[in-house]
Formats: structure tokens, sequence, C-alpha cells
């Protein structure tokens, strides 16, 4: 007892060979393998959701993709929810997996209001309520952002729920230009309930969707479809660089429910659902909202969420203590209950110190810690873990290939 409280590295005793193999535990001088799903069964955890960070150039980036890769292995498969440097193609092509491109000039059509696939055992009229209130939190994400947070009158969402509404009966898997020409076009009943103008300035904030930075991307029936079956699916927003803040908001929301659509069925595989750069998502609040969402419910739909992002400062972006978004955000950090954390630096040890609950010795440790090798924080127990990458996964996990 007295040698595992002043030496736990030393005396630790692994987590075992089961899962998928990472790399060597420095202290335990053995094989480390992992995954959430057989360790949540195991009791080691209480929840698959998976944080990793780093600063630029430790192995943040490698050590997620060496999981993501060798998990499927082990039978689990993997979306990356949104792709915004293009580090994830060659990953998926190199696994057999699907890219789907989207931005300016790219052929591909996502259709966001896809309703998605149905699980068995959920009725008709349960069906119809999810889909119509995913369509709905997406359409009303889409306005607000468009008037940076400003918030619709009772008389524009019921307009917005009733252009909806004649929208689905036209067509029962309509697109966002249908939802628009209800709101600028109203029907007869709209017009008795709101008026013939009360949707008018909720169309106007939602035809940038289809005639502004977005336009050719998300407004019409989807020409590419989610494979269940394919072993990754990569959403690549590459395109997107330089566009706008709010551009990249934008797609990003429309990216994420149709992506939320395809992997939130009970009945589907094991997955891994990759956030990376996540600070840009978790400055979003509709992604933010999304992603809460997926971290409550992952262990109904049988996904583990990995969140790759720099450094625990980040969220300051978000806003200052007293923020509701940050502390939303700061919470998904420590309800992951598998903390990955490459080197930081001293003046952003006091934060990742806080969010991450780390002690004084692991503190020391990450601040000092060399490239590839990164403190895993599993439930309630350390690891230091070297990971290990073979050439073949270093010519398609590296990211730094510009600097050479």
């Amino acid at each position: 007892m007295t040698f595992a409280a002043a030496y736990p590295f030393l005396t630790e005793s692994g987590l075992g060979h089961e899962g998928t193999y990472i790399g060597t535990d420095v202290f335990g001088s053995g094989a480390f393998s992992y995954d959430p799903w057989i360790l949540y069964d195991k009791g080691v955890i209480s929840g698959p959701s998976i944080v990793v960070i780093g600063t630029v150039g430790t192995g943040k980036s490698m050590c997620g993709k060496s999981l993501v890769a060798r998990s499927l292995t082990l039978g689990r498969k993997a979306a990356v929810a949104s792709d915004p440097k293009g580090e994830w193609v060659p990953v998926a092509k190199a696994l057999g997996g699907k890219v789907i491109s989207v931005g300016p000039g790219k052929p591909a059509r996502v259709n966001p209001l896809d309703a998605g696939p149905r699980a068995k055992s959920v009725s008709d009229e349960q069906w119809q309520a999810v889909v119509r209130q995913r369509r709905r939190h997406l359409l009303v994400a889409l306005v607000s952002l468009m008037r940076q947070g400003q918030p619709m009158s009772p008389v524009e969402h019921t307009a917005l729920d009733m252009a909806l509404t004649d929208a689905v009966a036209a067509n029962s898997t309509p697109t966002l230009p249908m939802v628009l020409e209800y709101l600028l076009n109203p029907s007869p009943e709209t017009v008795a309930l709101v008026g013939r103008d009360g949707g008018t300035g909720v169309g106007h904030s939602l035809r940038r969707t289809v005639a502004g930075d977005l336009e050719g991307m998300f407004d019409a029936p989807s020409t590419v479809a989610f494979d269940a079956d394919a072993p990754i699916m990569v959403m690549d927003t590459s395109a997107l660089i330089g566009a706008s803040e709010q551009a990249l908001s934008l797609a990003a929301a429309c990216g994420a429910t149709w992506l939320e659509a395809a992997v939130t069925n009970p009945d589907g595989a094991k997955r891994l659902v990759v956030y990376d750069e996540g600070w840009r998502m978790l400055a979003d609040p509709y992604m933010l909202a999304k992603m809460s969402e997926q971290w409550r419910l992952a262990r109904t739909y049988g996904i583990a969420n990995l969140l790759i992002m720099h450094k625990v400062a980040d969220l300051n972006e978000i806003g200052d203590g007293s923020s509701g978004l940050r502390q939303k955000a700061l919470g998904l950090l420590t309800e992951a209950d598998t903390r990955i954390i490459y080197r930081q630096k001293h003046d952003a040890m006091r934060l990742t110190k806080e969010a991450l609950g780390l002690t004084e010795a692991e503190c020391e440790h990450v601040e000092n810690l060399p490239k590839g090798m990164g403190l895993w924080k599993v439930g309630n127990r350390s690891f230091i873990v070297a990971n290990r990458i073979t050439t073949d996964e270093m010519a398609v996990f590296g990211t730094d290939g510009g600097m050479r």
C-alpha cells in the first residue's frame, strides 16, 4: 500500500490485454491496450466519451488517428463529423472508408433535413416526432446563427412550424429551399394564423443557406448517402478554409445534423464519432448543444465521442467563468471518463489541472512529456503511454508534411 501511494505509475497493474494496442506503458514497461466499450463493460469507466488535448506537434492527432484506425480491427466503425483541414481524408482512403467532400464547387449535395435510418423498435408516430424535432431544431439554429443569437418571436416560430409542415406535406423528404418557399409564399392557413409577412424575416435569414455562402452544398436532395457498412465515414469540409465564421458555423450545423441522423441509431454498430479541431465546435452554441446531447446518450446509441483540441484555455473563446456556454463546454471535458493529455505549456497547466482533475505529479509529467507520449486518465487510473506508430501509419497519419 505504501508503494502504491508513493509510486502510482510504477505499481499500476494496467488495463489488461483486451482492446486495441496503443503503445507502451512507460512506467509499467508493458503493452497498453484500450477500448471504451470493453472498459465500460468491465466497470473501469462509467461512459465511453474521450477527450484528447495537446499543443501543436505533440502527437495528439496521431493518437486520435491510431486509436480510430486500430479500433476498426475490433469491428468498430468511425465517423468524422467535420474535417476542417482534410487530415482525415487520407486516413479514410487508406482504411477503405468513404469521404463526403462539401464546399464551393464540390459536386456532393447533403440535405440536412434527411430523416436518416430508423431504429426497428420505433413506432411510426414516434419516428415522425423524432424527425420533426430534429428538423425544427436545425431550422431554428440556422436562423439564430444568421441573427447572431437574436431570438425569434412567437409569430416567427409559428410561421416556421407551418412552413415545415407544408413542406413535409408536399414532399416527405423536404429541402431547405422548400421550407424557404413556404416562408416567403405562405399557405392560406399560415396567413390566417400569422399574416402574410409573419415568416418573411425568418425566410430572409434562412435564404443565405440556399443563395449565399453555402449555395450548392445543402440546398438540394442528397447526392450522397451515409454508408453504415463503411469502416469510416469522413465529412470533409476543408474546401471551406478561408470562409467567414458564420459560414463555417452554418456548414457545421447542417453537416452535424445530417451525420447525427445517420449515427444515432441504436441498431447500428459501435462507432467512434470524431470531433477534430474541437475548440471551434465548442464555441458554436448549436454544435455545443448537439455534442452535449450525444455525450448524454452515447451509451444508448452505442457511440464513443472523441473530442480533439489543443488546450483547455481555448474555452476562453466562448466566454469567462460566468458564461453558461463555457460551463457547458467545460462539462463535456470533465464528464469524459477517458482524458488523454499530451504536453501542455506551463501557463496552461492551471486550467488543465482544474478541468481534468490532474494531481501535482501528473501536471509535472504533462509539462515535460516528449512528442508521442501522453498521460492517459482512464477512470480513476493514470498511465504514461508512448504511442507506437508504424512506418505505414506515419505516412498516412502525419500532419506536418508541408514543413518538410
